[in-house]
């Protein structure tokens, strides 16, 4: 299971392309684009598509996802000993540095789903006792001429995620298997359990792919956490597969997930109806591919997620509308797909 965690942290399990909508779009899927990473191990090119446009390339050395925020794309880039955070405008193509860290590696771009805040993970390139230094979250924003720590401590943590009403932030702890949910108003409280999650579109509660087992690095359930109440509930209970990668629909309905049978190498992508009673549909099921990382499109009707193939070592990108019963190959040697209104 090292390698599924070492791949929740790279797609930002829960970062910019989790954020979930209160309200469905009625927008048509022809005003939809797709931004993800082609040739993610050379050139790491950001590109963003459309049905009616040809693919468009952005940047390179982009080693995260990206997100969206007031008309602008946010990612993070790693090339030639320099790291950073970009802003690119949609229309104008006009690139503008946020953050310059020659220090550390940046990723995990994370914007606020209501204004122009940016969260970073900050992984610093020096070692401490010869091991790697921890990471921590930062911000920039508006008004802010200059990067800050999320905390004064610098706390270990990653794989932050706003709530969709940007009133709420989850994030992981890094050095101990708990998360710490923080208000607007900054007050914090830590939650004596771990593992990877999706906000409720309402923002009132969070589906999480429970961390069971530690020792064993095992997801064995998925629970509902009701942030007033502060109790869990069990969605799905597991018991011969790990569950991962939850992903709420912007409808709060469906909840896609990654299903993994203990001792398989690959995963598969699952769907549950939240409201319906019938067991959860398995959508793909092929042992070549390892599955992971879905996203849904805006109107819940359609999902993309990576696929890695085992035997080449290469990535893809799949697409399926919910309504046929095949999915289709969107992008080749591409990862981390994420949708752009």
């Amino acid at each position: 299971m090292r390698w599924i965690l070492f791949l929740a942290i790279l797609a930002s399990l829960i970062s910019c392309g989790a954020q979930q909508s209160t309200a469905v779009p009625t927008v048509g899927p022809q005003s939809w684009r797709l931004g993800y990473v082609q040739q993610p191990l050379a050139e790491a090119n950001l590109v963003m598509s459309s049905q009616n446009t040809a693919p468009q390339t952005i940047a390179s050395g982009v080693n995260g996802p990206v997100c969206l925020s007031q008309g602008r794309l946010i990612y993070t880039t790693k090339l030639s000993g320099t790291n950073r955070l970009l802003a690119s405008d949609v229309n104008m193509r006009q690139t503008q540095t946020l953050v310059d860290d020659p220090a550390a590696v940046l990723s995990q771009a994370t914007c606020h789903p209501v204004n122009d805040q940016v969260l970073y993970l900050r992984s610093p390139l020096e070692l401490i006792d010869d091991e790697p230094a921890p990471s921590s979250i930062w911000q920039i924003g508006a008004s802010a001429s200059q990067p800050q720590s999320l905390d004064a401590d610098q706390t270990p943590a990653l794989n932050q995620q706003w709530s969709p009403d940007g009133n709420w932030l989850i994030y992981e702890l890094a050095d101990r298997p708990n998360l710490v949910l923080q208000a607007a108003t900054g007050e914090t409280s830590e939650l004596t359990f771990t593992g990877t999650f999706t906000w409720q579109p309402d923002s009132q509660a969070l589906i999480i792919a429970q961390l069971t087992e530690p020792a064993a690095g095992r997801f064995g359930r998925l629970v509902r956490y009701d942030l007033a109440s502060q109790q869990l509930s069990v969605v799905l209970e597991s018991t011969d597969a790990d569950v991962y990668y939850p992903r709420l629909a912007p409808d709060g309905q469906q909840l896609a997930y990654i299903r993994r049978l203990l001792g398989a190498e690959v995963g598969d992508l699952w769907l549950l109806n939240l409201n319906n009673p019938q067991p959860p549909r398995q959508l793909t099921d092929d042992p070549r591919y390892d599955n992971f990382d879905p996203q849904w499109s805006p109107d819940s009707q359609q999902l993309v997620w990576s696929r890695l193939d085992l035997q080449q070592i290469r990535y893809s990108i799949w697409q399926q509308d919910l309504a046929a019963a095949t999915a289709n190959q969107r992008a080749d040697d591409a990862i981390w797909p994420r949708w752009l209104p």
